[in-house]
C-alpha cells in the first residue's frame, strides 16, 4: 500500500514537471511590442540621449519619446520648441509599470531621419 502510494506520488509529479512547458512571453510593449501609431514626415526635436519630442498627428498632444536604437550623430536640439529633425518611424505602446514616481516615454522605431 505504502509503495502504491509513493508511487502515484512519483507519476503525478513527473506527469506535472513534463506537462508545465514555460514559454517566454511576447513582449506587449516597448521596442519589442506592437505599433500604436505609424508616423510620416514627423516634425521633432531631438532633446539628447534618443529623446525626441513632436506633436502627435492626429490629437496635436506633444509626445516624448525614446528611440530603440539611438544614434550617437543626433544633435540636441537648441530648444524643444523648435524641431531640427523630420522623422518617420512605429510609436510602440507605452509599458505601465502601475503607479511609479518615475517617467516611462513610449518608445519609438525611427525607420528614416533628416536633420533640418
Amino acid at each position: 500500500m505504502k509503495n502504491q502510494r509513493i508511487s502515484l506520488v512519483c507519476i503525478i509529479t513527473l506527469a506535472a514537471l513534463f506537462s508545465c512547458k514555460k514559454k517566454d512571453p511576447e513582449p506587449d510593449c516597448g521596442c519589442d511590442g506592437p505599433t500604436v501609431l505609424i508616423l510620416k514626415n514627423t516634425r521633432a526635436s531631438h532633446e539628447g540621449a534618443g529623446i525626441f519630442t513632436f506633436t502627435h498627428p492626429v490629437n496635436l498632444a506633444k509626445i516624448t519619446a525614446i528611440a530603440c536604437s539611438p544614434d550617437s550623430i543626433w544633435t540636441k536640439s537648441a530648444s524643444s520648441d523648435i524641431p531640427n529633425y523630420t522623422i518617420a518611424g512605429n510609436l510602440k505602446k507605452e509599458c505601465f509599470f502601475g503607479p511609479t514616481n518615475m517617467v516611462v516615454f513610449p518608445a519609438i522605431e525611427i525607420t528614416e531621419i533628416k536633420k533640418d
